[in-house]
C-alpha cells in the first residue's frame, strides 16, 4: 500500500515539473521573434548577438552590467555587437558619439562613462561642445573628434544601422537579436534571468541550423 501511494506521489511529482519546464519553455511569437528574412551578420563564421540600444534609455543603462558580466562568459564562437538605434532626434547625437568612439578605438572606454554621464551626472550630451568635451577627457583631440562627428565614416555608419534597424522591424529597445535571425527584449523575455537563458538557448539553436 505504502508503494503505491510513494510511487503515485513520485508520477505525480513528474508530472508536475514536467508542466513546470513546458510553463517556462520559451515559445516563438511570444518570448522572440522569428524574422520571415534574417539579416546578414557581420561575421558568418561564428554566431553574433547583436545590441541594439541608445544611451538615454534607462532601460539600456539599467541592462548594460548584466549584459557585460553576460558577454564576458561566451564562447569563442559567438560574437557580441553594439548597434546604436536612432528613432529621435535626441538620440542622434549619441548614436555619432558611438560611431566616433569606434572610429577612434575608444569605444570600450567610452560605453560606461557614458551612460554614467547621461543617466549619473545628468548630462544631455546634444551640443558639439559637450560631445567634444567628453571626448577630450579620455585624451581624444578635440579636432579629430569635431571633424569625425559629420565625418563619412559616421554618417555612412548611420546610414547602415539606420538599414538594419527597419529590417529587424523593432519597436524599441533594447533589443537583441540573435544570428540576424531571432529578436527579442528583456520584457518579451520575461526578465533578465529569462532573456540570458533565451540568449543561451538562441544560440545552441543557431549553431545547429
Amino acid at each position: 500500500m505504502f508503494k503505491r501511494i510513494l510511487s503515485t506521489m513520485v508520477i505525480g511529482l513528474s508530472l508536475m515539473l514536467n508542466q513546470a519546464c513546458a510553463a517556462d519553455g520559451f515559445q516563438e511569437g511570444v518570448h522572440y521573434q522569428t524574422l520571415s528574412k534574417p539579416v546578414v551578420t557581420s561575421d558568418s563564421s561564428k554566431v553574433e548577438v547583436l545590441e541594439l540600444f541608445w544611451y538615454g534609455c534607462p532601460h539600456c543603462d539599467s541592462l548594460d552590467p548584466a549584459l557585460k558580466a553576460w558577454v564576458q562568459k561566451l564562447p569563442a564562437d559567438v560574437n557580441f555587437v553594439r548597434m546604436p538605434v536612432v528613432f529621435g532626434r535626441s538620440w542622434e547625437m549619441h548614436a555619432r558619439m558611438f560611431w566616433v568612439a569606434k572610429n577612434l578605438g575608444l569605444l570600450e572606454t567610452i560605453h560606461e562613462p557614458l551612460f554614467h554621464a547621461i543617466h549619473r551626472e545628468g548630462q544631455r550630451l546634444q551640443r558639439v561642445d559637450e560631445v567634444i568635451a567628453f571626448f577630450e577627457q579620455f585624451g581624444a583631440d578635440p579636432a579629430v573628434v569635431k571633424r569625425e562627428l559629420d565625418g563619412f565614416a559616421t554618417e555612412s555608419a548611420l546610414r547602415l544601422a539606420d538599414a538594419r534597424v527597419r529590417a529587424y522591424g523593432i519597436q524599441g529597445v533594447p533589443a537583441l537579436v540573435v544570428n540576424g535571425r531571432y529578436v527579442t527584449g528583456v520584457s518579451q523575455a520575461g526578465g533578465e534571468s529569462q532573456l540570458f537563458a533565451l540568449l543561451n538557448e538562441l544560440i545552441e539553436t543557431s549553431r545547429q541550423q
